[in-house]
């Protein structure tokens, strides 16, 4: 029980404010409205934002956002997309990925010489190992398209959330695939992806990093989320849903939020402990009958 409260005060205590140290990248361009998922809250984008590991961005219908990491590469979101940004540390290894649920994205990465680690891109469908290319992508929830606008790569089409096909792609190379079947490559960028990228994505826009790097700017805080916010990642693979669900327990004490769990249980079980701890506690071990006491408590006649 004890235990069970100390982690939750933990979680309840993560800041909402990412100071330079935890930083991991900023927010430098932001059109429309934008909101991050930290800790147990919500906050309203903004330019000049830093953004920590483990956020979760989510811009609006009509919305252009540019982000700038460490190492000097760019991450472009479209409307309606949403990513996690995570970067950990372990004994076993290092992980640093954005992970794009849906939406439309572009990743121009640079040449590494040292300094910060790069950044992998992950989706359902595929990934794509951190290089000085330019990448644009647009995933949804059982089909994703790739182009390679720049550089030669090779992606990793996902058969399972631990199981990769390499694929090579040069530049001006396409990727499409849908789930269940295997992606195939073409030639340049399909007519109906073309159309449909959002405008800034054609344009090679000017970094402002610098405009923004001794500003601290806090972002304020926008209303509480629901389960139907979030459901997409409650219901995403195993290794996202697990820290999610270690930030979001404290959610299963709200009425609404509990009901939702339990009625979707069957898509995130590990809930099941928290929703249901009484089911978890150790069994008591059976009461000796009477009988029994009596033999051990009566000393045999001599």
């Amino acid at each position: 029980m004890f235990k069970g409260l100390f982690l939750a005060a933990m979680v309840a205590l993560v800041p909402l404010h990412a100071g330079a140290a935890d930083a991991v990248a900023s927010v430098t361009i932001l059109e429309g409205d934008a909101s991050i998922y930290r800790g147990v809250g919500r906050l309203r984008a903004a330019e000049g934002v830093r953004l920590t590991s483990g956020d979760i961005v989510e811009t609006g219908e009509s919305t252009f956002a540019q982000i700038e990491f460490a190492d000097q590469s760019v991450l472009q979101l479209g409307a309606g997309t949403r990513v996690l940004m995570n970067s950990t540390t372990s004994r076993q290894k290092s992980e640093r990925f954005v992970y794009i649920m849906n939406g439309w994205l572009k990743l121009t990465g640079v040449k590494r010489e040292g300094g910060a680690p790069a950044f992998d891109l992950r989706a359902p469908l595929v990934e794509v190992a951190a290089n000085p290319g330019v990448v644009v992508v647009r995933t949804m929830p059982s089909e994703v398209t790739l182009f390679s606008e720049r550089g030669d790569m090779r992606i990793g089409e996902r058969q399972s959330p631990t199981t990769t096909v390499a694929v090579a792609l040069k530049s001006g190379d396409s990727y499409q695939r849908k789930a269940g079947a295997r992606g195939a490559v073409s030639s340049g960028v399909p007519t109906a992806f073309l159309n449909d990228m959002p405008k800034f994505f054609r344009d090679s826009l000017p970094s402002r990093a610098d405009r923004h790097r001794d500003k601290d700017v806090r972002p304020d805080a926008a209303p509480d989320f629901a389960y139907a916010d979030v459901e997409v990642w409650l219901k995403a693979e195993p290794a996202l849903r697990r820290p999610l669900m270690a930030r979001w327990r404290v959610k299963a004490k709200e009425p609404a939020f509990r009901s939702a769990l339990i009625a979707n249980l069957s898509a995130h079980p590990e809930w099941d402990p928290i929703l249901f701890p009484e089911k978890y506690l150790p069994k008591e071990p059976p009461a000796a009958s009477a009988g029994a006491a009596s033999a051990v408590l009566v000393s045999p006649a001599r």
